[in-house]
């Protein structure tokens, strides 16, 4: 704006005739606007010194670029370009400790800058431009700065740590104080473990609630992906002495309106499933009531995972044994490459014949039809399944399918349970299984007249 405003004023007029409208140039008696707190007291990083000189020359464009105002302007937009490339999700995937390094230095930076590009003080305001512009942000930035360091100052207590047999993935049971308040389903909270860093707080999805002796314990799975989690499995271990680690949450995500729907589909892979989890302990622990139906996707790369969450599987077990209930879970590993090589639990057979795999479902049928495992429902038969003989405490056998769902046929069945019911979709996966979801529903959409799929995705990058 200087360069088609400012500047060219300074071009085209005289110093004599600018001091009349420059801010900084009026005497102590001149009438200011209403709250008025200016910038006098920066006059020595002004340049030009203001008042101008009092002469008829033109004072000229240059001098206008090389103020202050206008040095500082470049430098301003300098660190707005740098913060865009160091913020592009793929320099936050190389090294996101860079990323929060630099974006530390230059929102620092970008703050003092702008306290000296108003020295001047050439327009008046009424309030300095730093807080007319990054006021609200910085009492935002300073709140939650002094909150992170009353929470490292509170005691959580770290009572169970799980790692599962692939180690991937690493499952934590927090006891948190009372001044907390009470977590809900599909919400999220930052972890900060000072040994892995002090400074750094990464979010995770909340994927169990639970109250015990009236002490909220909360459950978070971490996948070892980057360089923080993977410092965290070196640091917390299931066995020796616990880690300090300090919680700021929870938070607000997508997820929490999972409740809200009478028909629930939630599809995660991986780690992607810790909002699902948290819906299931919901349901385990009977606080669910609003739903009819549940199905719920977790696809991950060995089946060994499923092992991890084994103490809620068997409690769903229970409670659908004892109070009915209409849940589904569909479990499926995708293990890389086309050829399983093996990896996981059970045992690996071939349903060579529709013979063995109608006796299945045969079984299925005479215990519970709602309960037929997902690749019953395929016109071509999956090769390959894993059989599981602990993942429940029972001891009962879970057959899981080796390859990704047929989104659109399972989310077709699932709505032809009940026509005129709306089916809430949640995903919580990479790119190809959310696209792949959400191309399912635009199907299911345009098949149907009478429901509504209603997708709704969320992921941590």
């Amino acid at each position: 704006m200087h360069h088609i405003g400012t500047f060219v004023a300074f071009d085209q007029h005289s110093g004599k005739e600018l001091n009349k409208v420059l801010n900084c140039a009026q005497g102590p008696g001149a009438s200011m606007p209403v709250g008025y707190l200016g910038s006098h007291q920066l006059t020595l990083l002004q340049f030009p010194a203001c008042p101008l000189p009092e002469t008829d020359e033109k004072v000229g464009y240059l001098a206008g670029v090389l103020s202050t105002p206008g040095i500082t302007g470049y430098l301003l937009m300098a660190v707005i370009i740098l913060l865009g490339w160091f913020s592009r999700p793929k320099g936050r995937r190389l090294s996101y400790r860079v990323f929060y390094a630099m974006h530390h230095l230059l929102v620092t930076a970008w703050v003092l800058l702008l306290v000296v590009h108003a020295a001047n003080d050439w327009v008046g305001v009424g309030v300095p431009v730093v807080l007319l512009i990054a006021g609200l942000p910085i009492l935002s930035y300073g709140f939650t700065r002094a909150k992170r360091l009353y929470l490292s100052c509170l005691k959580i207590e770290l009572v169970k740590v799980v790692r599962s047999e692939s180690g991937q993935l690493l499952r934590l049971d927090v006891d948190l104080p009372r001044s907390y308040r009470l977590a809900t389903v599909g919400e999220y909270a930052y972890i900060n473990v000072p040994k892995a860093s002090c400074t750094e707080w990464h979010p995770f999805t909340i994927a169990g609630i639970e109250v015990v002796d009236g002490v909220q314990r909360i459950t978070f799975i971490i996948m070892a992906a980057g360089i923080w989690t993977k410092k965290v499995h070196e640091i917390i271990k299931p066995e020796g002495e616990r880690a300090v680690l300090h919680i700021d949450g929870p938070y607000f995500a997508p997820a929490v309106t999972i409740q809200a729907h009478e028909v629930v589909v939630g599809i995660g892979g991986g780690v992607g499933v810790t909002p699902f989890l948290s819906f299931l302990s919901h349901i385990a622990s009977d606080a669910a009531s609003n739903f009819k139906r549940a199905h719920i996707f977790w696809t991950t790369r060995t089946a060994s995972d499923y092992k991890i969450m084994s103490d809620l599987f068997s409690k769903l077990e229970e409670r659908m044994q004892t109070r009915g209930g209409k849940l589904v879970l569909h479990l499926h590993t995708t293990p890389k490459g086309s050829i399983w090589k093996g990896d996981g639990i059970g045992s690996l057979f071939d349903l060579a014949t529709r013979h063995i795999w109608q006796k299945r479902v045969d079984t299925f049928i005479r215990k519970d039809p709602t309960m037929i495992p997902t690749i019953a429902r395929y016109t071509r038969m999956p090769l390959h399944a894993v059989v599981v003989n602990d993942i429940l405490h029972s001891g009962n056998p879970v057959a899981i399918p080796v390859g990704r769902p047929d989104f659109t046929r399972e989310l077709k069945a699932v709505g032809n349970q009940d026509t005129h019911a709306d089916v809430g979709v949640y995903v919580c996966a990479g790119e190809p299984v959310k696209q792949s979801v959400e191309e399912a529903c635009v199907a299911c959409n345009m098949s149907t007249t009478t429901q509504k799929f209603h997708f709704n995705y969320e992921r941590f990058s």
